[in-house]
């Protein structure tokens, strides 16, 4: 297991008992926190479930994947997801005032070569200008420098207002592909196929900054 890999498991198991959280200040003077989820049945926040589960019924277009969300199937995906990945970590974040304002997490990490993506970015509550922003600027600086990783990407759909927040965040598209979109009993899935011709939705793959930059002079 790489150092990485054993300190993402340790934030994670943070959440379980009395003990301190590790969260991650945002900001100095501090102005909000990421404070990781709990994902073992024992120990889950039922704020946070209630939360989750209302921001993902408020916003389905943000997501690949529509439909209804209730109390009994987050904890499911909280403890039977998130919780055994140790390639995902999911925060929630909060304003000085301890205040829950909306989630943010990494996903999809590649420990070989250092590269994550940025996943479930939501806000679910009024914040002060600019705190997802630094918010998930301190998530990926975090990663960098006490996970390793070099590389973050996003994927976002094109008829998501949140691709503009990505760009002023230091991503930039890379490429768009085709969504094609299946029903299903309980749900609709938009799954990418490249054969459909490019309309709306799509979904925009985005790289940061700082990884074509690393590239550049690697």
């Amino acid at each position: 297991m790489s150092r990485g890999q054993a300190l993402l498991t340790a934030v994670k198991a943070s959440t379980r008992g009395p003990g301190r959280v590790l969260s991650i200040p945002v900001g100095d003077p501090v102005e909000a926190v990421l404070r990781p989820v709990a994902t073992d049945m024992a120990f889950l926040n039922s704020t946070d479930v209630l939360m989750l589960t209302e921001w993902r019924n408020r916003f389905p277009d943000a997501f690949l994947t529509q439909f209804r969300a209730n109390e009994s199937r987050t904890r499911r995906w909280l403890t039977e997801v998130v919780g055994p990945d140790d390639t995902r970590i999911l925060f929630m974040v909060e304003d000085a005032h301890l205040r829950t304002i909306g989630y943010m997490g990494l996903a999809s990490i590649d420990w070989t070569v250092g590269s994550a993506e940025a996943d479930a970015v939501v806000r679910g509550a009024a914040a002060p200008p600019g705190t997802m922003t630094k918010a998930l600027l301190t998530l990926l600086a975090w990663g960098r420098a006490q996970l390793s990783l070099s590389s973050f990407a996003v994927r976002v759909r094109s008829d998501n207002t949140a691709v503009e927040f990505y760009r002023k965040l230091g991503f930039h598209e890379v490429k768009r592909v085709p969504l094609r979109k299946v029903q299903e009993s309980d749900m609709i899935r938009w799954v990418e196929d490249p054969a459909l011709p490019l309309t709306e939705p799509s979904l925009v793959h985005m790289v940061h900054a700082t990884c074509t930059q690393s590239q550049r002079t690697s």
